[in-house]
């Protein structure tokens, strides 16, 4: 974990590079989060709070003399090295606040932004980055496989950072892999290239040996396309987020497809308050609902509700499971 940790930080300047390197190794593999937010001292998120990092390499939870400060420009230079010094290239995710890294690091971005001649957003005044390190974590959904059936579809849920991408990506691979008993066909659509950080054709996660990855089309088309053209026995998606792509579930289910979603729930509460939980659960392709621990342990289960358990308790009589 350290070493993708290293491998994320080749992505930012030089400049940032050593002393972000100098953390010590034990606490590089708790680090999720490297936020940089002009003019105020830079920050790293370990999963339980905010530490900010001295040109040592040490952290501390308050700003001291010697910590590392992002100007503006140090921004800009941070922005065009994340962006392959090819900002006009990511135009379409930066229109929804985001660029993805080749090893599959989603960096958040906010800046100001304007419509250009040729109708393209130009940007200008980086104000904050937020380079998530993505993990490829072998085993991180083994305990999830032991206790429910992925083969009857599962919907993932928990709050930002709890580890919905690792532990989707890692079912996928243990399905087309052949850990679960036969290799499954298993097709990720990886519309932000996080599950798979394909690049060049080659998938720079282990997605496994029978996994196809269908690449930075909206989920709605890509399911659809994965369908009619690849076969798949098992459809993964990360981050449902429209009732369009619940119907494309919808139809592929009728195909014979089971599916492994992630949703956004920030609560046991929320499990059934979910307006996009409840839709993804009434499709009836998932017989069990998953909600991820906290960000201080991601890949963790806090809850399993299997699908009768969900429907009595939206019902108001739960049962439980």
């Amino acid at each position: 974990m350290a070493r993708e940790y290293e491998e994320s930080l080749t992505y930012l300047p030089e400049e940032l590079q050593l002393p972000l390197g100098r953390i010590a190794p034990e606490q590089q593999e708790r680090i999720q989060e490297i936020r940089l937010r002009s003019g105020r001292p830079l920050s790293v998120f370990d999963g339980a709070a905010s530490r900010f990092v001295t040109r040592e390499g040490g952290l501390s939870p308050r700003p001291v003399p010697g910590c590392l400060t992002a100007d503006g420009a140090l921004l800009e230079r941070c922005f065009v090295r994340l962006c392959d010094y090819s900002v006009h290239t990511h135009q379409q995710e930066l229109g929804r606040g985001f660029i993805t890294t080749p090893r599959g690091d989603r960096v958040g971005v906010c800046a100001s932004a304007s419509l250009g001649a040729d109708g393209g957003l130009v940007f200008r005044g980086v104000s904050s980055l937020n380079l998530r390190i993505s993990r490829d974590i072998p085993g991180a959904a083994r305990d999830l496989a032991a206790r429910v059936d992925l083969l009857g579809g599962v919907v993932l849920a928990g709050a930002p950072s709890t580890g919905k991408t690792t532990m989707l990506r890692d079912a996928g691979r243990m399905l087309a892999s052949g850990e679960l008993g036969d290799c499954r066909k298993v097709t990720f659509i990886d519309e932000r290239y996080e599950l798979s950080a394909m690049d060049g054709g080659v998938p720079r996660k282990n997605i496994g040996y029978c996994a196809d990855a269908v690449c930075g089309i909206p989920k709605k088309a890509a399911i659809e396309q994965a369908v009619r053209t690849l076969s798949p026995e098992v459809i993964i998606c990360d981050e449902m987020g429209s009732p369009q792509e619940v119907d494309e579930i919808r139809a592929a289910l009728a195909c014979g497809v089971g599916f492994l979603v992630s949703v956004h729930c920030g609560s046991p509460e929320e499990l059934f308050c979910s307006p996009m939980i409840r839709m993804l659960m009434e499709t009836g392709a998932f017989a069990s609902l998953v909600l991820l621990d906290s960000p201080r342990r991601p890949s963790r289960i806090r809850q399993i509700v299997g699908r009768e358990a969900y429907h009595a308790e939206v019902c108001g009589a739960f049962v439980s499971v």
